[in-house]
């Protein structure tokens, strides 16, 4: 059991208010100072500082906020656990792997697994922060992440390749980078891990997307083709994700000298996780299925 103490300092990180966190704890404002001074006095450091009416984190108060907060939420799930009480399994996937990768096995998993799930869609830096702060138990994400805060799998490979329209005077040439800054260039937003892989890319060829024509930020890939169809934009993605387009002719594949990018897609879940077996089982059933991934990491990686 968490010490009030925690669940005190905790709702004043959030609220940012002392006397409104008394009023939700049912305590008085001084019993709250004196919770949070007794932690600071445990843990040997500043917590909390109050500037004027400002109440803000100290680099001490946010690593225990961290902390607290994961432990806060593995109480809650082990609470329900011992009182049987059935979650859904919370799982994250960013947009490329959700619409593109996942479907197929979900149709499967639904009609074949008793396993209640929760799905959502964000970009890359939205998931990680979702599984930083308990929202999330697991994901499947693209994109790069700190490994050392997480056990993951490389579930599958991808390229990565610029897309257009087909017909575009780039198409079936070889192009070099600089051709490619004559044309508009369609991103997602930022904290997309496809944004980042492409930024990423740029950086090393010493570039950067500020050289493009014209610049245009698209959070749907489903919008981003439409618009590709029917202008001389050009977009970065993963191969299946125009698979289907470029098969009806509607899209093409652009070849771009000494270019070169597969990138690993990832299922990922916090190291210090009280879900981590409930997280394992799923990714065992999910790979046994063998609907969507025939390359895998089916150890843990630390």
């Amino acid at each position: 059991m968490l010490d009030i103490k925690i669940f005190t300092f905790l709702k004043v990180a959030e609220l940012k208010n002392y006397t409104k966190a008394a009023a939700y704890l049912n305590l008085t404002q001084p019993a709250v100072s004196q919770h949070i001074k007794k932690l600071e006095e445990y843990y040997g450091c500043k917590l909390i500082e109050i500037e004027g009416k400002s109440v803000n984190l100290t680099e001490g108060g946010k690593a225990l906020y961290n902390y607290a907060n994961f432990q806060a939420a593995n109480e809650k799930q082990l609470i329900n656990r011992l009182k049987s009480i059935e979650t859904p399994l919370k799982i994250g996937a960013t947009l490329s792997i959700a619409d593109y990768y996942l479907p197929s096995y979900l149709n499967s998993y639904i009609s074949n697994s008793n396993e209640l799930f929760s799905l959502t869609v964000k970009n890359t830096k939205s998931i990680i922060e979702m599984l930083l702060n308990n929202e999330l138990y697991c994901a499947f994400i693209e994109g790069i992440f700190d490994k050392s805060l997480f056990y993951y799998h490389e579930f599958c490979t991808t390229k990565f390749i610029p897309v257009a329209r087909k017909g575009h005077p780039l198409g079936g040439k070889n192009s070099y980078l600089p051709e490619f800054h004559n044309y508009p260039l369609i991103l997602r937003e930022e904290g997309s891990g496809t944004r980042e892989i492409f930024e990423n890319y740029l950086y090393q060829n010493n570039d950067s997307i500020l050289s493009f024509k014209k610049i245009f930020e698209i959070s749907s890939f489903g919008i981003i083709k439409k618009v590709l169809k029917n202008s001389d934009a050009i977009s970065f993605m993963y191969e299946d994700v125009a698979k289907q387009e470029v098969e009806n002719g509607e899209l093409c594949y652009l070849s771009l000298k000494g270019y070169s990018i597969e990138r690993p897609l990832y299922f990922i879940y916090p190291c210090n996780s009280l879900m981590k077996g409930r997280n394992e089982t799923f990714y065992r059933n999910l790979t046994a299925r063998g609907i969507l991934w025939k390359n895998y990491d089916s150890e843990i990686i630390p």
